[in-house]
């Protein structure tokens, strides 16, 4: 009875739960005679396995040009996980959980404006991708962007096992206008 309410507890909080499918040995409705020791009814063995929430890897290929064409170096693309608060003056907050996001999570582009970043995230059909001028003024002002990008089961590159359900990416040129 223990292990049912906890399971349901654990399922109310997100958390799911699976039994190895070995049969548990229940309590005794009436024992035949008083023992001066507990008598373990379950194996511990065989218990219920506690699990957390599937993830997948999330990644964006592409480059950044202007509105003419030309490839734009010093561009800052971070796919952004559900979790992380999207605006721009957020990212700039220093906050060192927030700083280290952005390393993990995003490139700067290169002189050709190439770039490849990646998220590991709940299976989503959307992310976003947000854009911004880091540079300063070394390559020109540009607006910074926030894109949605839809993942379909197209964009499989890995396969996923067990919880882990493998990787999706993208490819997608990302065009920004000056200031």
């Amino acid at each position: 009875m223990k292990d049912w309410l906890l399971m349901t507890a654990m399922g109310m909080l997100g958390l799911t739960s699976c039994h190895c499918g070995k049969e548990v040995a229940q309590e005794p409705q009436q024992p035949t005679k008083p023992t001066k020791d507990p008598v373990e009814t379950i194996d511990p063995g065989n218990m219920a396995v506690m699990y957390g929430v599937p993830q997948m890897d999330f990644q964006v290929k592409g480059r950044v040009t202007d509105t003419q064409g030309k490839p734009i170096k010093g561009m800052q693309v971070i796919l952004v996980n559900q979790s992380v608060d999207i605006s721009p003056e957020y990212l700039q907050e220093d906050n060192p959980y927030v700083q280290d996001y952005i390393r993990t999570a995003s490139d700067t582009t290169d002189a050709e404006g190439r770039f490849e970043a990646h998220t590991r995230d709940v299976p989503v059909e959307t992310q976003r991708v947000l854009v911004r001028d880091i540079d300063g003024d070394q390559n020109g002002r540009y607006e910074d962007q926030v894109i949605e990008v839809r993942f379909t089961p197209e964009d499989q590159t890995e396969p996923g096992q067990k919880w882990y359900q493998g990787q999706r990416t993208k490819e997608m040129n990302i065009t920004v206008e000056k200031k």
